[in-house]
């Protein structure tokens, strides 16, 4: 299993953020919680590292689904951690009215505008976002102030940064950077059994991942967007590495995570170089149908996942944050023993 000692591990990230408040002269976080296996890893992180009465959990809602709601509220009440929860619909629905009068006083058109927002659900999702991230910052400021933490695993934002650099990028560290979303599946699995909470940590690791961001009549989850953002609808692998609620073992090996340990190897180094001429790609492709760490995927799939990756790269290299801190990188957790590269073999 990728994470080899989920107990370590959770010793480890639980150390790094509790140096990195104290390095800072800072007691207190905010965490947005979502209802997700992200969140819900760092808030159980969290609660270790700073205890429970110094966090300020916010889950905020624009025409969302109930339960997404319920599960956090139910993991908060497990760890012991007031949550806020806060409905942005009225909000966001009058700034949204007042965005397309101004647009169309500007001389726009509300008819283009309004196939535009038809068309691409990632508009208004990526609105929802960017609100989302003052509410947090605020409530953090009228609770005692403090860090405000990041939810970003490997698979989101190594390649793909699949986020909103003003929503939910907007944080001041990201200690799950370095970790695959399957690695993070299995220390939600490490927490609930830490934190004596499986039941809620449970509900969220047998949930489908969703920023819930397309409003409540709408199906919306990561699987989907990333499929849709590759261009890769309906190839018949999972593009998340999922776990077994009860053991925390691999089920599933996704595309992203595979495409991270290929490029950690020195055949694949190179890949996401823009300065890769046209035979060197080639040479890395071939070699990534080649390689164990792609057993089981078809040669022509691999390929386009990899240039797929490499062209979102290249467009959200922007959004790149380099004064965001992960507190620690994967090499150092790979040379403790803690996790390892070598993916679980059907």
């Amino acid at each position: 299993m990728p994470v080899l000692n989920v107990e370590a591990l959770i010793a480890e990230r639980v150390g790094a953020i509790r140096d990195y408040h104290n390095e800072t002269g800072i007691p207190r976080a905010e965490l947005d919680l979502s209802g997700g296996i992200d969140s819900a890893v760092m808030a159980g992180l969290l609660v270790l590292a700073l205890g429970a009465d110094q966090l300020t959990l916010v889950y905020s809602s624009i025409n969302s689904g109930s339960e997404t709601q319920t599960r956090a509220r139910d993991l908060a009440s497990a760890l012991g951690v007031r949550l806020v929860v806060h409905d942005l619909t009225n909000t966001y629905e009058a700034m949204i009215s007042d965005m397309r009068k101004n647009l169309v006083t500007a001389g726009f058109d509300d008819a283009e505008i309004a196939a535009r927002i038809e068309e691409d659900n990632t508009i208004l999702g990526s609105i929802r976002s960017c609100i989302r991230a003052p509410l947090g910052r605020g409530y953090l400021r009228m609770t005692g102030s403090g860090l405000r933490h990041g939810t970003g695993n490997e698979c989101e934002d190594r390649w793909l940064r699949f986020y909103q650099k003003g929503g939910d990028g907007e944080v001041d560290s990201n200690p799950i950077a370095m970790l695959s979303k399957g690695e993070v599946f299995q220390l939600a699995c490490g927490l609930g059994r830490k934190l004596n909470a499986m039941e809620a940590y449970k509900a969220i690791v047998s949930a489908p991942p969703t920023p819930e961001l397309w409003g409540a009549t709408v199906s919306h989850t990561d699987e989907d967007e990333i499929a849709a953002y590759l261009d890769m609808k309906g190839c018949g692998h999972t593009f998340y590495s999922y776990v077994d609620p009860d053991s925390g073992h691999y089920t599933d090996v996704g595309l992203i995570e595979r495409v991270a340990r290929f490029n950690d190897r020195e055949e694949g180094a190179a890949l996401f170089e823009s300065q890769a001429d046209e035979q060197t790609l080639e040479n890395l492709l071939q070699a990534a149908t080649r390689s164990s760490v792609f057993q089981g995927v078809e040669a022509a799939l691999v390929r386009k996942v990899l240039l797929g990756a490499r062209r979102t790269e290249r467009i959200t290299r922007h959004k790149f944050n380099p004064n965001c801190p992960t507190l620690g990188d994967r090499e150092r957790l790979l040379k403790q023993q803690i996790l390892t590269d070598e993916l679980p073999r059907r």
